[in-house]
């Protein structure tokens, strides 16, 4: 029994240095993901002047803006700061804050996912954003921690995987700077816009029905008095999102709407504000086309105006 105990042991330690080793692991691959982009976002965040408009969420919010049609109707500098849903809303907010100072107006659209269960606390891409930013690792909690942690054995092996395969390539891919989803995929302003000429592909329709956990809506007043502590204001926006999602998920939409009306957050608007028909959207519910980028761009500018101004 004594053998088995010290054996199993080992054969554990042994697991957890191989998982360790291929997180540790460099990014040898020449063309990297779109996580990467957050080295020139946070860039742009620390040179933007204030006041400054920062606009975060997830990928509703990459694939969902022309910041320059904002910029230009607002006469400030806005930001896309955003990145993946699947880095959980804790980690969006809380990378995004220490850029803000007095003055600045951030724009919150986050995914409905992100009210349901923990999905606020990240997923798989958390790791992601890590292997890009690994210096953010001080700002995961022991709870993120444990929401990613069946994501981790298959993310180390992959990466090891894709290590091995680079070095025996032994070849320098070549820049594609029209790609989708890479680090350059992104403009000066840190909105997605290589697919803003494209016709759109397949749509993913999504089901993200579910009960309303309340901690994140504690969460973002909780976030709202520490912004507001630093003279920023916080706005939430709803995401863009497709009609036949939307009808799929209307009664946990309508929640999430109520529960958020009844917090001490600033709501602009209502979820139907930027339900667009499914023609509109790129390849998923939430990433709009070009056609569809500048509707909603000039939209929310109109409304911001409208709220600044008030």
């Amino acid at each position: 029994m004594a053998k088995f105990i010290k054996y199993s042991i080992l054969f554990a330690l042994g697991i957890g240095l191989v998982i360790s080793i291929g997180l540790m692991l460099p990014n040898n691959n020449a063309i990297r993901s779109v996580d990467y982009s957050i080295i020139a976002k946070h860039k742009n965040l620390q040179n933007a002047k204030s006041p400054k408009l920062i606009l975060t969420g997830g990928s509703n919010v990459l694939f969902g803006f022309n910041s320059k049609i904002i910029s230009d109707n607002l006469h400030i500098p806005v930001i896309n700061h955003s990145i993946h849903a699947g880095y959980g809303l804790k980690y969006i907010i809380e990378d995004v804050i220490p850029f803000a100072k007095a003055g600045d107006i951030i724009v919150l659209s986050p995914e409905y996912s992100h009210f349901i269960g923990t999905n606020y606390l990240g997923k798989e891409p958390l790791l992601f954003s890590l292997t890009a930013k690994p210096e953010n690792l001080k700002l995961i909690s022991i709870n993120q921690i444990f929401n990613v942690a069946e994501f981790i054995p298959k993310f180390s092996f992959d990466r090891m995987k894709s290590f091995i395969n680079n070095l025996v390539k032994g070849s320098i891919a070549e820049l594609d700077y029209s790609k989708d989803y890479g680090e350059f995929s992104i403009n000066e302003f840190g909105d997605h816009y290589t697919h803003w000429n494209k016709k759109p592909t397949e749509l993913k329709i999504y089901n993200f029905n579910g009960e309303v956990n309340i901690d994140v809506i504690r969460f973002l007043e909780e976030k709202n008095q520490e912004l507001k502590n630093k003279g920023v204001k916080l706005i939430i926006s709803y995401p863009s999102l497709c009609l036949s999602t939307y009808s799929l998920n209307e009664a946990t939409i309508n929640n999430i709407h109520k529960h958020l009306l009844s917090s001490s957050l600033s709501v602009i608007d209502t979820p139907l504000d930027y339900s667009f028909k499914d023609s509109l959207f790129y390849d998923s519910s939430y990433h709009l086309t070009g056609a569809g980028v500048i509707k909603r761009s000039v939209k929310l500018s109109t409304q911001l105006n409208a709220k600044i101004n008030d």
